[in-house]
């Protein structure tokens, strides 16, 4: 008969013991890390820092990842779709340099074409941060009713925000509120009921943002006004659009109550020093150095500097031609809104000049 070792087996048997125990006990359920549950953020520091997450991607950053484009695709002035787009300036730099805006300059970008997918991705994470700042405000319980109204309406201006940049660039977009889960399925909608979705939360801030906040950073009752216009604006209702642009001019102030101007000098509107002055209706904040170790301080718009030499980089968003055109005006100091400017074009003191942009009939 063969004896056993009981040596062995005791401490074998110990040991599963151990390890089955171990098995059962909660520490072990170690969540992800750098993840914070919404338990953990269901409080009024936690949803006002969900709050600022959202704010913090109106700078165009924290797209560019696996795409190569940088933070230009996505910068906060879309000059690549706009300006670009719109016969205002070239790309700039040289032909290999960013090379899939020239398709959108051109007006044959394809949908393969990054530069739009970086876009998409980069409006839409900012119309998911609203949406968990407002979803996770429904669970906190340490919340004051008028912060309530105040968050609410702060995080509906920036989902927005981050949708009418969608509906300007893409036409048809997704609307997405709090209320939608992701595997609910196709949430492509037309772009009416989108904009009609979009000028209710606009009116919404504008109905429950106070004058002043706290930061010249925060949206106010009149950048809503100034956005929920300009969504009238693109649905046609020019007599809403009136009247409210009206009320803006004779009432409105920024986020600090300063009531909105002109400047004196137009040139002063991008003067460091003067910055967040009486002309800026809503003013997006920048950081430098912030330890975050990202391309920061709205990079995507650092342009219109000479290509290489002392800057290194890179030459983007030169001016057009069509530019200098639009600014030629008839007889009574008028523009030519009908084009027909492109009929006697200004040449340069080389004697050059252009063709109409891509897009220009």
């Amino acid at each position: 008969m063969k004896k056993y070792n009981f040596k062995h087996i005791i401490p074998v048997a110990l040991s599963s013991l151990v390890i089955l125990y171990a098995c059962n006990k909660s520490y072990l359920e170690v969540p992800a890390a750098g993840a914070l549950s919404q338990d953990v953020l269901a409080n009024k520091v936690g949803v006002e820092a969900l709050l600022v997450g959202a704010y913090s991607l109106l700078d165009g950053e924290g797209s560019s990842a696996g795409t190569g484009n940088g933070p230009w695709a996505t910068s906060s002035s879309n000059w690549v779709y706009g300006s670009v787009a719109g016969g205002d300036a070239h790309k700039g730099s040289d032909p290999g340099d960013q090379n899939l805006i020239t398709p959108i300059e051109r007006w044959n970008a394809t949908p393969s074409n990054s530069y739009l997918d970086q876009l998409w991705q980069q409006r839409f994470d900012g119309v998911q941060r609203s949406n968990e700042a407002l979803r996770v405000l429904k669970l906190a319980k340490d919340i004051s009713a008028a912060d309530v109204t105040r968050i609410t309406a702060e995080a509906r201006f920036l989902r927005g925000h981050y949708h009418f940049e969608l509906a300007k660039n893409f036409g048809n977009i997704p609307y997405i509120d709090e209320s939608i889960t992701y595997a609910a399925g196709n949430y492509l909608v037309p772009n009416g009921p989108a904009l009609a979705k979009i000028e209710a939360d606009f009116a919404y801030a504008y109905a429950n943002l106070p004058e002043t906040m706290s930061s010249v950073g925060r949206a106010n009752k009149w950048a809503a006004a100034a956005y929920l216009a300009k969504v009238y604006m693109f649905e046609k209702k020019f007599s809403e659009a009136r009247a409210l642009f009206t009320a803006i001019i004779a009432n409105g102030k920024t986020s600090l109550g300063v009531k909105y101007d002109l400047v004196a000098k137009f040139g002063d509107v991008f003067d460091i020093p003067k910055k967040n002055s009486a002309e800026h209706v809503f003013s997006v904040q920048m950081t430098v150095n912030d330890g975050t170790g990202a391309a920061n301080a709205n990079s995507g718009d650092a342009l219109n500097f000479p290509y290489g030499g002392q800057t290194g980089c890179c030459g983007f968003f030169q001016p057009s031609f069509s530019l200098a055109n639009a600014f030629q005006v008839d007889a009574n100091g008028l523009p030519f809104l009908d084009n027909s400017f492109f009929n006697k074009p200004i040449k340069s003191d080389m004697g050059i000049s252009a063709d109409k942009p891509f897009g220009i009939s």
